[in-house]
């Protein structure tokens, strides 16, 4: 609750917690602690700046692509998204030839419950699988 009318730095102060972490590397650790003292920091005020940034970070929730019967996707229309996709319950997924593995690797978050999917020369069969599950056939045409 900082920053509430009344709330004193020393409250804040009060709130913080001693904490062991296992498993740090030593040589990140020394960079780490060596980055707080130039910039007159405490090793522990510097952990927690970086943690409230790494939790308040906006991470942009998927597009649900979902209930289709046949759904040919082109690399402009994953282009088109300003952020990844899901494609979910398809009967037949079907990449058109201008889609390469970078798009996929970058737009598309997973594919899952998909009866069919075609995909280009261009794509593995395998690098399509990593993104999917509960695929009843993956064909090249």
């Amino acid at each position: 609750m900082s920053g509430e009318c009344g709330e004193s730095a020393e409250t804040e102060a009060l709130q913080m917690t001693d904490v062991t972490i296992r498993g740090i590397d030593d040589e990140v650790y020394s960079k780490f602690a060596a980055e707080a003292k130039k910039n007159g920091k405490a090793i522990g005020e510097l952990t927690t700046e970086v943690m409230r940034e790494y939790v308040e970070r906006e991470i942009p929730k998927p597009y649900k692509i979902c209930n289709i019967d046949n759904l040919p996707v082109t690399k402009i229309d994953l282009e088109s998204m300003d952020g990844k996709v899901i494609f979910q319950n398809i009967d037949v997924l079907e990449f058109m030839e201008d889609v390469d593995w970078a798009t996929v690797k970058e737009r598309v978050e997973r594919i899952e419950n998909v009866d069919r999917i075609i995909i280009p020369k261009g794509l593995s069969k395998f690098q399509i699988l990593s993104k999917a599950k509960n695929i009843d056939t993956v064909e090249t045409k």
